[in-house]
């Protein structure tokens, strides 16, 4: 019989590592930065264009300005996190499911578990378990 097992992947933090997450962190930030203050724009636009709309145009847009400004928010604090971090921990970066077989006598325990697959610079490291319980190591 076949089962899903999901994996959670750890990436191993590398200068090489830290560096590619701050390009994509910042990245992403300055993009919510542009996107807030487009919105900023077609606020005053729209709210110039219909002014017996006012309030309604500024509760919608402020909604938006506020999700973009949190998650802004949250990419300084991962930003912040990374820089404490110390070379070799682990940062969880998603999880993935594989389909895998089980026979009948096999210890259903460690399918219970969560499986984990470690990855450095790029490079599958380990996986933890694999279908027989064991890790394979690189």
């Amino acid at each position: 019989m076949k089962i899903i097992v999901t994996y959670d992947v750890k990436q191993v933090l590398t200068e090489q590592s830290r560096a590619s997450y701050l390009q994509q962190w910042q990245k992403e930030r300055s993009a919510l930065q542009q996107e807030k203050e487009h919105l900023q724009f077609e606020m005053k636009r729209l709210q110039k264009k219909r002014p017996s709309d006012h309030k309604w145009i500024a509760d919608q847009f402020e909604k938006e300005i506020r999700s973009r400004t949190e998650r802004m928010s949250y990419l300084d604090f991962k930003i912040d996190q990374l820089d404490q971090l110390s070379p070799g921990s682990e940062i969880h970066d998603g999880e993935i499911e594989s389909i895998q077989e089980v026979r009948v006598g096999e210890k259903w325990h460690a399918r219970e578990q969560k499986g984990k697959i470690v990855i450095k610079d790029g490079i599958v490291q380990s996986i933890v378990p694999d279908s027989t319980g064991k890790d394979i190591t690189i």
